[in-house]
C-alpha cells in the first residue's frame, strides 16, 4: 500500500468537504436573505392591498354621493343631469390616473381672487368692504344680533335655545367673526393693498384705512391676534398684542390720510365699486380721522398721553360732521341690510333695558328703532337672560307681546335700509368725552353732547327742532320695568347735560 498515497487522497477529500460546507453555508445565507425579501414583500403587499381596499371604499363613498347629487338634480330636472354621473366617473378616474396634473388648478380656491388686474381691483375691495362689515346673513346674525347686541342688551330673546343671551359662549358663534375675518375680508383686502402699492396712492391709502377698520373690530373682539404676519402664508404666524397692533393702526391710518390730503381730491378711487362713499376723498379723509379719534378713545384709559395727542391730531385733521358724512353701506339691493330677513325668524326682540330707556327718555327715535307689538300696539321689551322656565312663566315673553325691529330694517328699502359702519353722531360724541377729558376737541363738552344728539335724530328721520330741543333738555330717567322680576330702573341719569358731572 502506498501510504503517501492515501494520505494525499484524504487532504484532497478533506479540502473538497470543507468547499462543500462553504457552499451550503453560502446558499443558507442567500436563502435567508430571499426568505427576507419574500417576508419584505409580502408586508408591502399587505399594506398595498390595504391601501386599494381604503381607496375603493372611498371611491364607492365618492359615487355614492354623487349617486345622490345626482337624484337630485334630476328631481331638479337639471338639464345637464343625464351626463353627470358618467361625467363624475371620468373625472374620477382621471383624478386617480394623474394625480400631480393640474394640481394648481385642481387646489385654486375659486372664490378668491388669484391675481388682482386693474380692471377687478375695484370690485376685489368692494368684496374688502362688504365682507368686512356684514359677511352674509348668517354669519352677521350669529355674530351680531346673537351675540354682540344681547351682550349690550339692545335686543333680548325669549328663545331658550339661544345661549348668548345668557352670557353662555357658542364656541362655533364666536368663531365666525374670526373665519369671516382671516378667510375672506383680510386675504381680498390684502391683494388690494399689494395691487395698489407704488401705482395708485389714493386707492392704497383707502385700502389701509379699511384695513385698520376691519383689525380694530377684529381685536377688540377677540384680543390679541395675527396681525403683522396674517396672511404671509406661513404656517406658524405669532399673536401680536393689542398694544403694538393699535399703535401701528393708529400709524397707518395717520400715514394714509396724509396721502389723501396730498392728492387731487376730484378723483374717485374704486368710483361707485366703494360701497360707502363712492370713492370720494374728502369724506374718506373724515372717516380715517373719525376712526383714529374712535381708536384714540378706546386706548385712553391705558395709554393717556398718547389718547390725548391722536385723538386732537384727528379732529385738527377733521372729521365727520354733516348729516352726508354719515358711512353707511348698503349690502345689496334685495336685501340692504339683511336685518329684513332676520326679523320674521324670531331670534330677537327688543330688550326690556331698550324700552326702560326709550320711555323713560320719551325718546323720539323708538318707532324708528322698534315696532308695536302685534297684541296690544304697544312697546314691549323682554328681560335679557331668562331661563327657559321664566320664559314659559310669562304671557308676555310671547313673541307677539314684544316689540321687532322697526319699519326701517324690516322692510327692503334700498333708499334708507343701509347699515352702519360710523355715524357722524358718534364723532360729536366721542369729541364731547374728549372735552370731558380736557382734550381740545373744537368745543365744548355740551355742545358737542348736544350736536350729536342732533345728528342722531336726523339720521333717524327725527327733523323737527321742538322734538329734538324735548328730548335734549329732558330731565326723565329710565323707567322702571314693570315685569314680573319688579326690576329697578336701569339708571338714574337724564339726557340733560349736567356741567357738574356729580349731578
Amino acid at each position: 500500500m502506498n501510504v503517501p498515497n492515501i494520505f494525499s487522497s484524504l487532504r484532497e477529500l478533506l479540502s473538497s468537504w470543507k468547499d462543500l460546507l462553504s457552499s451550503r453555508s453560502k446558499l443558507l445565507s442567500s436563502r435567508r436573505d430571499l426568505l427576507s425579501s419574500c417576508s419584505k414583500l409580502l408586508s408591502s403587499r399587505s399594506k398595498l392591498l390595504s391601501s386599494r381596499r381604503d381607496l375603493l371604499s372611498s371611491w364607492k363613498d365618492l359615487l355614492s354621493s354623487r349617486r345622490d347629487l345626482l337624484s337630485s338634480r334630476r328631481d331638479l330636472r337639471h338639464p345637464s343631469a343625464r351626463n353627470f354621473f358618467a361625467v363624475s366617473v371620468v373625472l374620477l378616474v382621471l383624478t386617480f390616473t394623474s394625480c400631480t396634473k393640474k394640481f394648481e388648478e385642481i387646489n385654486t380656491d375659486p372664490t378668491q381672487f388669484t391675481e388682482l388686474t386693474p380692471a377687478i381691483i375695484p370690485q376685489a375691495f368692494a368684496k374688502a368692504e362688504y365682507q368686512g362689515i356684514y359677511a352674509d346673513p348668517g354669519i352677521y346674525q350669529l355674530v351680531r344680533n346673537l351675540f354682540v347686541d344681547y351682550w349690550s342688551q339692545y335686543y333680548a330673546t325669549v328663545d331658550p335655545g339661544v345661549p348668548t343671551d345668557r352670557y353662555v359662549l357658542r364656541a362655533d358663534w364666536v368663531f365666525y367673526q374670526w373665519g369671516s375675518h382671516y378667510a375672506s375680508t383680510w386675504p381680498t383686502l390684502k391683494q388690494v393693498i399689494e395691487a395698489t402699492e407704488g401705482r395708485d396712492a389714493p386707492a392704497n391709502a383707502i385700502a389701509k384705512i379699511w384695513k385698520a377698520y376691519i383689525f380694530h373690530v377684529t381685536t377688540d373682539f377677540y384680543g390679541p391676534v395675527p396681525y403683522f404676519q396674517a396672511g404671509s402664508g406661513d404656517l406658524s404666524i405669532p399673536y401680536d398684542s393689542q398694544e403694538s397692533i393699535y399703535d401701528d393702526m393708529l400709524k397707518t391710518i395717520d400715514t394714509a390720510v396724509t396721502v389723501l390730503k396730498t392728492v387731487d381730491q376730484s378723483i374717485k378711487p374704486f368710483g361707485t365699486s366703494d360701497l360707502i362713499y363712492a370713492g370720494d376723498i374728502p369724506k374718506w379723509i373724515r372717516f380715517g380721522n373719525t376712526l383714529r379719534l374712535r381708536l384714540a378713545m378706546r386706548i385712553s384709559g391705558v395709554l393717556p398721553d398718547r389718547a390725548k395727542t391722536e385723538a386732537e391730531k384727528a379732529v385738527a385733521s377733521g372729521v365727520l360732521e354733516s348729516d352726508d358724512d354719515n358711512a353707511l353701506m348698503q349690502v345689496a339691493t334685495a336685501s340692504p341690510n339683511g336685518l329684513n330677513l332676520m326679523a320674521p325668524w324670531g331670534g330677537f326682540r327688543m330688550s326690556a333695558s331698550m324700552e326702560s330707556y326709550l320711555k323713560g327718555f320719551d325718546d323720539p327715535r323708538m318707532p324708528q328703532y322698534f315696532s308695536p307689538a302685534i297684541s296690544d300696539g304697544e312697546y314691549h321689551g323682554a328681560r335679557n337672560g331668562l331661563s327657559s322656565s321664566q320664559i314659559a312663566a310669562s304671557p308676555k315673553n310671547q313673541y307677539d307681546n314684544l316689540s321687532n325691529i322697526g319699519p326701517r330694517f324690516n322692510v327692503d328699502d334700498a333708499a334708507t335700509n343701509k347699515l352702519a359702519v360710523i355715524y357722524t353722531a358718534e364723532a360729536y360724541f366721542l369729541r364731547a368725552e374728549g372735552a370731558v377729558n380736557g382734550w381740545n376737541m373744537g368745543g365744548t363738552a355740551k355742545s358737542l353732547y348736544e350736536q350729536g344728539i342732533a345728528a342722531s335724530m336726523r339720521m333717524w328721520g327725527v327733523t323737527n327742532a321742538a322734538d329734538i330741543a324735548a328730548y335734549t333738555n329732558g330731565t326723565g330717567t329710565p323707567t322702571a320695568l314693570t315685569d314680573y322680576l319688579n326690576s329697578p330702573a336701569v339708571a338714574s341719569i337724564p339726557v340733560l347735560f349736567a356741567a357738574d358731572e356729580a349731578t
